[in-house]
C-alpha cells in the first residue's frame, strides 16, 4: 500500500499497476528483482525495450542480473530511496531538465518542492546512500532527458520500513515532473475493469459502505493515511497490542485465511506468543503451518485449482477467469464458502448465499455471469492515454498532480517528502552498531519457491535445499566464515542460523537473507524463520509499514546447524 498511497497522494493513480516499460526508452528498476517478483508481467517486456536500445538504470543493494545489463547500477545503502529520489529531483530541476509545460499546467507546489530539493545536493545525497555522486547526476540525467520513461518499483524493497510512503511521493513527482505520467512508455494509469468490484478497491471501504463512521474510527491501525484512506486493514503492529494489553480495546477472537503470521510477520516470537493469547483462533489453510499448529480449530480449504476465481490483481488492463480444474477433495471448502456459511450462522444480512453469486456481482461492471467468462476466459479493456487532458483533471483534491500536498499537511504529514534515518542504521544508531555491525535485508526471492511455499515439493527443494545468506567474500573471511558454512545472524530480537553464500554482489557492509523458511526443520519457525529477528513495533507515520529492511545485525559461525526432520 505505501507504493500505490504514494501515487494516489501525487498523481490521483497509483504508479506501480504498469510502468510501460515496453515502449520506454529509459527503464529504471528501483528495488525490484523482476528475475524472482513480477517476472512474469515485467520482465519480457524489460527485455524487448533493452533489445532495441532502451536505457537501464537499476537501483538495488544487491548487483541482481539485470542490475550487470544497466548502464548505471545504484548499489544503494538499504532504506534511504526517499533521500536518492530527493537528490535526483535536485538535479532534474536545477538542471532545468523537468517539462516546463507540464508542471505549469497541471501541478501545484512546484516553487515549494524547488525550494525544498536545495537541502538534497547529490555530494550530500551520496553520503546518506553509499551511491557516488556522479552516479546519481548521470542517472537524473539520462531518467530525464531519455522520455518516456518509466520506473518500476514493486512492493518489496520500497514498501517495508519506516520512509517508504514518502519514498513512494518523491518517485512519483519525477514520473511527474519529466511529464512521464499516462503516456505510452511512461507510467500508465489503467482504470481497473472492474472499478470497485476490483481486488485493489475491495482494500477501501467506499466500494462497500457497510460501516458506519464511528465503526471506521474504531478500526485498529497505524499511520496518518491509512487512517484518512479508509484501509479495510488492521495492522498487525496494532492488533497485538490489542490482544495481549486489550488495548484500546480487547480483541479476543481471530480467523486467520491463508495467513502463516508466525512466519510472515515482525518479530515471530512476539506474534506467537501473543496468538496463544487469544480466546479463539481460527485457521483455514491448506498445510499445517507453525501458526495452524497453534489453532483452536484448522478449517481444511481447496487448492486454488479446486475452485473458480476472477483474476484480476496486477492484470493491467484485463480480467482473466480462473477455472476450477478439479472438485476439492472430503469437506475442503473454498473461503468464500466459509465466509458465506459464517456470516449465516451469525445470522448477518445482505450478504452472499452462493460463492457464484458472488462472483456473478463482480463481474456486473461488464455485464457478464461467470458461466458465461468461463466460456470467454479473458476481457480486455481499451487502453487510452493522457486522461487528464481528456477530462481536465488528476484525482485529487487539488485536481492537479500535488508535488506539495495541503491534505496530506492536514492530516498530519509532511506535504512534501522528507528522508528520515533508517531506525537502526550506522548513522542513527552507532552504538548498536558497534555490536551489530552488518546491514541486514530480508525478503530475498528465488525463482523455484513462492513466499513461504513449495519447500515441501521435492524437486525444487532439490535446487535450494537450505536458506541462504548472501554474504561478501571480505565479510565472511574476517568471520572465519567458508561457503555452505552454517552461520549465526543475531538482530535484537534474537538469532537465527542459515547457510553461507559467499558473493561479490553486496557490499561489504550489507547481508541478504531469504524469508518465508520453516518447513523441514525441528522449531524451524523459530531456527530458519527471518521473521525472529525483524522489528514489529516502530512502524512508518504514514502507512504503518514495519522493518524488514536496513536493520542492523551481526553473522558468526554457527556452533552446530539446525535439526533437520522429515515434515509431513
Amino acid at each position: 500500500m505505501p507504493g500505490h498511497s504514494g501515487g494516489v497522494h501525487t498523481c490521483g493513480f497509483s504508479i506501480i499497476l504498469d510502468p510501460d516499460f515496453r515502449n520506454a526508452k529509459c527503464i529504471v528498476v528501483w528495488g525490484l528483482g523482476v528475475d524472482t517478483s513480477f517476472r512474469a508481467i515485467f520482465r519480457k517486456p524489460i527485455l524487448e525495450a533493452l533489445s532495441e536500445g532502451a536505457k537501464l538504470i537499476v537501483i538495488d543493494p544487491v548487483k541482481t542480473p539485470l542490475a550487470e545489463r544497466a548502464d548505471i547500477w545504484m548499489q544503494i545503502r538499504p532504506a534511504t530511496d526517499c533521500a536518492l529520489a530527493l537528490g535526483m529531483l535536485h538535479v532534474i530541476i536545477n538542471e532545468d531538465l523537468y517539462s516546463r509545460d507540464f508542471v505549469e499546467d497541471w501541478t501545484v507546489g512546484f516553487d515549494e518542492l524547488k525550494k525544498h530539493v536545495q537541502e538534497y545536493s547529490p555530494r550530500e545525497v551520496a553520503e546518506i546512500t553509499w551511491v557516488p555522486e556522479e552516479k546519481i547526476v548521470d542517472a537524473a540525467r539520462m531518467y530525464a532527458k531519455n522520455s518516456p520513461a518509466c520506473i518500476g518499483t514493486g512492493v518489496g524493497g520500497l514498501c517495508q520500513n519506516v520512509n517508504v510512503f514518502q519514498a513512494n511521493r518523491a518517485i512519483a513527482i519525477l514520473a511527474s515532473i519529466t511529464n512521464n505520467l499516462d503516456v505510452p512508455g511512461g507510467q500508465v494509469n489503467h482504470p481497473l475493469v472492474l472499478r470497485e468490484k476490483s481486488s485493489m478497491s475491495a482494500q477501501y471501504d467506499a466500494p462497500f459502505g457497510d460501516l458506519t463512521q464511528e465503526q471506521i474510527q474504531k478500526r485498529l491501525s497505524i499511520g496518518n493515511v491509512v487512517k484518512y484512506d479508509g484501509f479495510q486493514n488492521a495492522h498487525p503492529g496494532s492488533v497485538w497490542p490489542a490482544i495481549r494489553e486489550g488495548k484500546p480495546y480487547p480483541v479476543k477472537a481471530m480467523l486467520g485465511i491463508a495467513t502463516n503470521s508466525v512466519i510472515t510477520k515482525e518479530n515471530s516470537k512476539h506474534v506467537r506468543d501473543t496468538l496463544t493469547k487469544l480466546d479463539f483462533f481460527v485457521v483455514s489453510d491448506l498445510f499445517m503451518t507453525p501458526t495452524a499448529e497453534i489453532a483452536d480449530i484448522v478449517l481444511p480449504v481447496a487448492h486454488w485449482s479446486e475452485r473458480d476465481e476472477v483474476i484480476d490483481a496486477y492484470t493491467k488492463n484485463y480480467i482473466f477467469c480462473h477455472r476450477k480444474i478439479v472438485d476439492p477433495p472430503g469437506e475442503c471448502w473454498e473461503d468464500k464458502e466459509i465466509l458465506i456459511a459464517l456470516a449465516k450462522k451469525m445470522g448477518m444480512e445482505g450478504y452472499f448465499t452462493s460463492v457464484e453469486e458472488c462472483l456473478n456481482d463482480r463481474l456486473r461492471r461488464v455485464k457478464i455471469t461467470f458461466e458465461e467468462f468461463r466460456e470467454k476466459g479473458m476481457i480486455e479493456s481499451p487502453i487510452a492515454y493522457k486522461k487528464h487532458e481528456k477530462f481536465g483533471v488528476f484525482k485529487t483534491m487539488t485536481k492537479k498532480v500535488e508535488l506539495y500536498s495541503e491534505a496530506l499537511k492536514e492530516i498530519g504529514s509532511d506535504p512534501l517528502p522528507v528522508f528520515r534515518e533508517p531506525p537502526e542504521s550506522p548513522v542513527g544508531n552507532p552504538e548498536i552498531a558497534k555490536k551489530y555491525p552488518l546491514i541486514l535485508i530480508t525478503g530475498m526471492k528465488t525463482l523455484n519457491y513462492f513466499h513461504s511455499s513449495f519447500r515441501n515439493v521435492a524437486s525444487l527443494r532439490k535446487l535450494m535445499p537450505d536458506p541462504l545468506l548472501e554474504i561478501h567474500l571480505d565479510t565472511a573471511k574476517e568471520r572465519g566464515i567458508r561457503d555452505g558454512d552454517w552461520v549465526k545472524i543475531e538482530t535484537l530480537r534474537g538469532s537465527i542460523k542459515h547457510r553461507a553464500k559467499l558473493s561479490e554482489r553486496v557490499d561489504q557492509r550489507v547481508v541478504a537473507a531469504p524469508h518465508g523458511w520453516w518447513y523441514g526443520y525441528r522449531d524451524g519457525w523459530k531456527e530458519v524463520n527471518i521473521n525472529v529477528l525483524t522489528e514489529g513495533r516502530i512502524h512508518d507515520p504514514d502507512m504503518g509499514s514495519g522493518v524488514l529492511k536496513g536493520l542492523l545485525c551481526q553473522v558468526s559461525k554457527a556452533d552446530s546447524p539446525p535439526v533437520e526432520i522429515t515434515a509431513p
